[in-house]
C-alpha cells in the first residue's frame, strides 16, 4: 500500500446526510496538507482508514502512478515501443492476375501511362 502523504491541518466542517433508511449521519471533513504542498479537504474517515480505497494524497500520487505506468509502456529494453508503419502506406493497390499488388505512387503513375 502507498504511504500516507496527508498531514492534518485543521477541522473543516461536518455535513449531515440522511441515509435512505431515514437515519442521519454526520460526515467530518478536515483540511490536510499533502507532501507535494497542496491543501486538500477530505473525509476524516477516508484518510484515517488503512483500506486500499482510502485517500492517500491530494491526487498527486495518482498522477505519479499514471506517469510511471506510461513510461513503463513506452520504454521496452531501453527503446521506445513504436509500431511499424503499414507496408501499404503511401502505395496504390492494383489487381494483377487476380492478386492485389501495391505500387509506390511514382510506379503507379507509370503503370497508368502504359
Amino acid at each position: 500500500m502507498p504511504e500516507q502523504r496527508l498531514t492534518f491541518v485543521k477541522y473543516s466542517k461536518t455535513e449531515i446526510y440522511v441515509r435512505p433508511d431515514g437515519h442521519n449521519e454526520g460526515v467530518i471533513y478536515n483540511l490536510y496538507k499533502c507532501n507535494c504542498g497542496n491543501l486538500y479537504e477530505a473525509r476524516q474517515r477516508c484518510v484515517e482508514s488503512k483500506a486500499q480505497s482510502s485517500t492517500w494524497s491530494c491526487g498527486c500520487l495518482k498522477l505519479e502512478n499514471v506517469k510511471r505506468i506510461n513510461d513503463q509502456r513506452k520504454n521496452v529494453h531501453g527503446k521506445y515501443n513504436k509500431s511499424k508503419p503499414s507496408p501499404t502506406k503511401g502505395r496504390k493497390a492494383i489487381m494483377v492476375n487476380g492478386k492485389r499488388k501495391y505500387l509506390k505512387l511514382e510506379d503507379y503513375l507509370i503503370y497508368l501511362r502504359t
